[in-house]
């Protein structure tokens, strides 16, 4: 979810929402389609950094109160992710996720996360690396890509990590 970097990319939808849609009705909210491609780094997961190449389509929605002020956003992310080290690569299988984050009257962010399927990746031995649940992204930091769940399950991070070893 992993998605600190998607995260950007709704925060980003966000100024645009108070840019152009300050009038918004607080029981309508705004909803922004969008496809990008992101480029990160993934460290923590192994005991070396891994590029990731992300290509993501969401859709975004943004809600206000009463008064027209941004008070959350959420977006439904189909999002597949290509991971390289130590000259080996991987794809990742396409899944989806879903994101929250919440605002203060200042506009900050008081709470982000994601749910769903964290990442899915077809390892070369034939086995399967998975992570599905719940992150918190305010506790991992920015920008961060996690790959391993905060509450919900991982399975086989050692293999993932062994078929991009050195």
């Amino acid at each position: 979810m992993k998605r600190s970097i998607m995260l950007v990319v709704v925060l980003v939808a966000a100024a645009s929402f108070a840019v152009f849609a300050p009038s918004a009705a607080a029981d309508q909210p705004v909803i922004v389609h969008k496809t990008s491609s992101v480029a990160s780094v993934l460290t923590g997961a192994c005991p070396f950094s891994i590029t990731v190449d992300s290509t993501m389509t969401e859709t975004d929605r943004f809600f206000s109160d009463q008064n027209g002020v941004l008070i959350r956003a959420s977006a439904n992310v189909d999002e597949q992710d290509s991971f390289s080290a130590n000259g080996k690569s991987l794809a990742g299988d396409p899944y989806t996720v879903n994101l929250q984050a919440f605002f203060d009257s200042s506009g900050n962010i008081t709470e982000e996360y994601g749910n769903g399927v964290i990442e899915r990746v077809q390892l070369p031995d034939g086995t399967v690396f998975q992570s599905a649940g719940r992150v918190d992204f305010g506790a991992h930091g920015f920008p961060s890509f996690v790959v391993v769940s905060d509450w919900g399950s991982a399975r086989n991070l050692d293999g993932f990590c062994a078929a991009l070893s050195p």
